[in-house]
């Protein structure tokens, strides 16, 4: 599906790696990127951008954690190398955040279009993979999407971030 004027990402069934809780995450996660483009487009101040931001960084790890737990719980062979991809990112998101922080340089471009790029190729490619290896090797991630979905309540609740920003 082309991405349309009205949305920078456009969330379609095909980034759903088949378990509810990542693609709730997932489609959380691109509602951010939304968001910021949204504040990126002048429409709001850098303080909101900022805000936004942090909850995007907060919510990226979050996600990351949790996904991490759920592939060392399924024994996902591939771990290190996706636990990897992810350290990457954080690094790269964090430099662009600091640049943004403690130069004020506008880097909403360079940022928004590294997320929007991360995100599909690491949900279409790394992230298709974990889960077609889980459904072949038949592990439930029942217990696990408990444990998520606890811990996102706890957290939002703890923080209230994301009711302030949307």
């Amino acid at each position: 599906m082309p991405e349309s004027d009205e949305f920078f990402f456009n969330w379609s069934d095909e980034y759903s790696v088949g378990i509810p809780t990542i693609d709730k995450q997932h489609q959380e996660l691109v509602n951010m990127l939304n968001r910021l483009f949204i504040a990126a487009s002048g429409r709001e101040d850098a303080r909101t951008a900022g805000g936004i931001l942090n909850a995007l960084m907060d919510y990226t790890r979050t996600h990351f954690s949790l996904e991490e737990r759920l592939l060392l719980a399924a024994k996902y062979p591939d771990f290190e190398r996706h636990k990897l991809e992810h350290q990457k990112m954080i690094a790269k998101l964090d430099q662009l955040t600091r640049r943004f922080r403690l130069e004020e340089e506008q880097v909403y471009l360079e940022l928004l279009g590294f997320l929007r790029s991360w995100l599909k190729e690491h949900i279409l490619d790394s992230d298709m993979r974990y889960s077609e290896t889980l459904r072949q090797a038949g592990f439930s991630t029942k217990a696990w999407e408990q444990d998520a979905k606890t811990e996102f309540d706890s957290m939002v609740e703890r923080t209230g971030r994301w009711c302030k920003i949307w």
